[in-house]
């Protein structure tokens, strides 16, 4: 059986969601506002010193935060507000995509070392 029935009801119907996300992946390009590009930076330098501090305090390696994982987080902004179909990227993308970043990488990284020591 096909995990995508359509035969079960829901608010919104595989066609239409199909036709959103088509829209959306090909009429909308966000880019960052004035006020996101500040928070991704200042999000970007703490995340940088606590990483930084837990190496320190722990003695241990940690995960190091880098440019890759900035750029990630930008994707994810941009991928939020292109959900949203906003042109651009606000503070409120910026700090859904850096929550999905710190349960999905900080987190996970956190508990794999914990679970090595």
């Amino acid at each position: 059986m096909n995990k995508f029935d359509e035969s079960k009801e829901a608010e919104v119907s595989l066609e239409d969601l199909r036709k959103y996300l088509t829209y959306a992946k090909m009429k909308v390009f966000p880019r960052l506002s004035e006020q996101a590009g500040h928070m991704l930076q200042d999000m970007y330098v703490a995340d940088r010193m606590n990483s930084k501090d837990q190496r320190i305090s722990r003695k241990t390696t940690g995960i190091p935060i880098t440019v890759r994982q900035l750029e990630a987080i930008i994707r994810l902004s941009e991928s939020i507000a292109r959900m949203h179909l906003n042109p651009t990227v606000l503070p409120q993308h910026v700090e859904e995509a850096h929550r999905l970043f710190t349960i999905s990488t900080l987190n996970a990284a956190a508990s794999g070392l914990s679970m090595n020591t």
